[in-house]
């Protein structure tokens, strides 16, 4: 009997050890794991935050970026940049290589007028370096003096135009054939002088504009020398309207050698030609070398410019 409470006694208190070994773990863990937030925030010093004044302008929304074109551009692989070919050094172009429109470049002038024919008696050169020899142009009357058909017309109307503003302008010299100019002009000075005489102050036979048929002198009643006077100014500034140019003009003798003796010799070359001569102050021989470079001969250009 007291064997059996003794183990009984035994069994109680195992148990009695066991409740409290149990009790002494696991709550105390549970309970420090939650205190542990509440240490913190009571020691924890709180900052507050700073407060943000509004602005009195409103915040710029950031761009919106398109997605879309973006991912297109991303996606798409670059192109290699193709170097670019050297470009050859342009060809020095001899003066007879050029086009008209180079060569008036060349010369510092506008480009020239289209449907220039050459190969007409209104561009017939004759003078000190470019023979015509014999020529027969078609006879007419212009301005009362033989002219070429081609130039008569025109120089009627030169004239009476002349008239009309009131200046007593009148023709005295046209067409002269080669034994005219033989006969009348050239041997004359020769039998005075010598021929090297007779070649400075007149024209050989073939050499004459006046053998052209498509010019003419005149005068200002009996002055064949008005220069400075209002009628050559006049006759200066119109003749291009009526196909005219002033034959010689002064101060470029390089181009035509020797000019003729009357100054008032005006030549038709047809408008667009007279205007285009006119206006830029060349003479007849530049003019058509525009055209064709081997078209006349004129003494250090054709050489020294080929």
């Amino acid at each position: 009997m007291k064997r059996a409470l003794q183990l009984i006694v035994s069994f109680l208190l195992a148990i009695l050890a066991l409740i409290l070994a149990v009790s002494s773990c696991a709550p105390q863990s549970a309970l420090g794991q939650q205190a542990a937030p509440t240490e913190a925030l009571e020691t924890a010093e709180v900052t507050p935050e700073p407060t943000v004044e509004p602005s009195a302008e409103p915040a710029e929304e950031p761009p919106v970026e398109d997605t879309e074109a973006a991912s297109v551009e991303t996606d798409a692989p670059a192109e290699p940049s193709a170097e670019p070919e050297p470009t050859a050094a342009p060809a020095t172009l001899s003066m007879a290589e050029m086009t008209p429109a180079e060569r008036a470049a060349f010369w510092g002038l506008p480009e020239p007028p289209e449907g220039i024919d050459l190969d007409t008696r209104e561009f017939l050169i004759a003078n000190s370096y470019n023979n015509i020899t014999k020529t027969r142009p078609s006879h007419a009357y212009g301005a009362g003096v033989t002219v070429d058909i081609c130039a008569a017309e025109a120089f009627n109307k030169f004239v009476e135009a002349a008239r009309a503003a009131g200046y007593d302008i009148t023709a005295f010299l046209g067409y002269l054939d080669w034994w005219t100019v033989l006969e009348n002009y050239y041997e004359p000075q020769i039998f005075a002088h010598n021929a090297v005489y007779a070649a400075s102050v007149t024209f050989v036979p073939g050499c004459n504009d006046h053998q052209t048929a498509t010019c003419v002198d005149l005068r200002l009643g009996k002055e064949e020398d008005f220069r400075g006077t209002e009628a050559w100014d006049w006759l200066i500034e119109h003749c291009a309207d009526y196909g005219m140019i002033l034959r010689y003009p002064e101060g470029q003798s390089g181009w035509y050698g020797y000019a003729c003796m009357h100054p008032a010799h005006f030549r038709y070359v047809g408008v667009d030609a007279a205007k285009y001569i006119m206006e830029n102050n060349i003479t007849l021989e530049q003019f058509v070398l525009l055209y064709d470079w081997e078209f006349i001969y004129v003494p250090g250009l054709n050489d020294a410019m080929p």
